[in-house]
């Protein structure tokens, strides 16, 4: 087999009557929202954890499909409780930049 030395020569792989798939990504049905971002160690032995407040009209469903993309971007774990998205680690810029491309508006409150 011929050695592979540039992306072109990756070309010669792929059949001719290949056809790409497209990608369909689902749009959320999740409205935007103001959201509040808060900081808190409490009850935590000292570990910080970002608590996103204020959502209305959602279901647990839709918490955990807007959370689940954020904690893999992220590489971080998080829960939901009453309404309430707990992210672990402070991380609220980037969660808050995440959420702000998303549409939604994000009050920085607390630390």
């Amino acid at each position: 087999m011929k050695k592979l030395t540039s992306l072109e020569d990756l070309k010669s792989l792929i059949p001719k009557d290949y056809k790409s798939e497209n990608i369909i990504k689902s749009k959320s049905n999740i409205k935007k929202q103001t959201l509040e971002a808060h900081y808190s160690v409490k009850g935590r032995a000292g570990t910080p954890v970002i608590i996103l407040k204020g959502f209305s009209g959602l279901k647990k469903e839709d918490l955990k499909n807007l959370a689940k993309p954020i904690k893999n971007k992220l590489g971080i774990g998080g829960s939901i409780k009453n309404d309430e998205i707990y992210f672990q680690g402070d991380k609220r810029d980037k969660i808050i930049s995440i959420l702000e491309s998303q549409g939604h508006s994000v009050k920085r409150i607390g630390g």
